[in-house]
């Protein structure tokens, strides 16, 4: 191996852990319980790449996204908390590889401290998301994304990765959800 060669491949695996120390240090709301959001966000955007739905660094609150957002919501959800992708979506930024490209109008909204609240909010102002560009071409290459996804997983869903693998590879909702079948159980039995 040449010495360019080695150099960009020490370069890859320190830029690989700092992404996978990322995702083992989201920021999330802990009010009610440790809120998924963000975990939940990251593995609909990790399929939608995987299935090439996402194609470009470009990540839009589309109907397949917030689909499949709730997809996982209804696996992995928490009942202290909505289901909601919006918030996420704006919030994830604080984790310095997500970044928002605003909608014309919205640059100053965007770089102010004022939180966006609801989907309406979120999409009138932001165009889309989009990643730190390595991070991006992590998630298109088979091994790397497999590897930011075990990191992801035994950080925040721990013993799950058989089941998240299941999610992944289906389109069904789980019915009742995950959160609400042990209530359901109780008031059925």
């Amino acid at each position: 191996m040449s010495h360019d060669a080695y150099k960009k491949t020490v370069r890859d695996i320190e830029a690989l852990a700092y992404y996978a120390k990322k995702f083992q240090r989201l920021r999330v709301d802990r009010a009610h319980g440790i809120a998924p959001h963000k975990p939940i966000l990251i593995l609909s955007i990790v399929e939608q790449i995987r299935r090439e739905v996402i194609k470009t660094n470009e990540i839009r609150l589309s109907p397949e996204l917030i689909q499949t957002f709730l997809k996982y919501w209804s696996y992995l959800g928490s009942f202290n908390h909505n289901p909601d992708i919006s918030r996420p979506f704006f919030h994830m930024k604080s984790g310095k590889f997500w970044h928002l490209w605003a909608n014309p109008g919205y640059v100053k909204l965007l770089s102010s401290k004022e939180k966006l609240k609801t989907l309406a909010e979120v999409k009138r102002a932001v165009k889309y998301a989009y990643l730190d560009e390595e991070l991006f071409d992590f998630l298109q290459d088979p091994i790397t994304r497999s590897s930011l996804i075990t990191v992801l997983v035994a950080r925040w869903f721990p013993g799950k990765f058989d089941l998240i693998e299941a999610i992944s590879q289906t389109d069904e909702f789980r019915d009742p959800p995950e959160y609400l079948a042990d209530g359901y159980e109780e008031f059925y039995s």
